[in-house]
């Protein structure tokens, strides 16, 4: 039996991401977020959704550009830090001592450590409650050559990107396969 629940920000697991831009003084600065998703596949949009009050909006206003960087399961503890830490007081890159490094087709910093960066360029923001929802194109995507499989696609069980449960504040980890997808259910399919 179902329980119904007070309305609160769920779809578990959420996605941890690192945003990262430049801010007006050309530093590099990043920003944990997990309000994110694919938003459109054809052709490729991500869309996130940060709180005016956080250091990088301005940034992400003004610029329109960013990199969306996927941390590994041993990196949970620099992607935790881009979150709890305010790029107002001081040089994040520094502190974990994490290479920027420039994207090429947007004014952003991706961070060179982590396995995965998207760069995106922003086409539309809408404010919606406590927060601006940004939908970007993906301009392009950098993957590090070991978390790609033979045919050269990204393999999610080599990549092990954290996922975040906000009811609980965790991080759990992800990549087990279960199945095929658009194929798993066939077997509940009546001929």
């Amino acid at each position: 039996m179902k329980r119904e629940l007070p309305a609160y920000a769920v779809l578990p697991p959420c996605p941890v991401t690192v945003v990262c831009t430049y801010d007006a003084d050309e530093k590099p600065n990043g920003l944990a977020v997990s309000w994110t998703g694919i938003a459109v596949s054809e052709p490729p949009h991500v869309m996130i959704a940060v709180r005016p009050g956080r250091y990088s909006h301005a940034a992400l206003c003004e610029r329109g550009e960013f990199t969306m960087n996927i941390p590994s399961e041993n990196q949970m503890c620099q992607a935790d830090y881009f979150g709890i830490t305010s790029g107002r007081k001081t040089n994040k890159f520094e502190d974990l001592g994490l290479t920027p490094m420039p994207a090429e087709h947007v004014h952003a910093p991706m961070i060179a450590e982590f396995p995965l960066s998207l760069e995106c360029r922003v086409v539309s923001r809408q404010e919606i409650g406590s927060h601006s929802v940004f939908i970007a194109e993906i301009l392009a995507v950098h993957a590090d050559e070991r978390i790609l499989d033979a045919e050269g696609k990204i393999d999610v069980v080599l990549l092990r990107p954290l996922a975040y449960d906000h009811a609980k504040y965790l991080y759990l980890a992800q990549g087990q396969v279960l199945g095929r997808a658009f194929s798993a259910g066939k077997i509940l399919k009546k001929s």
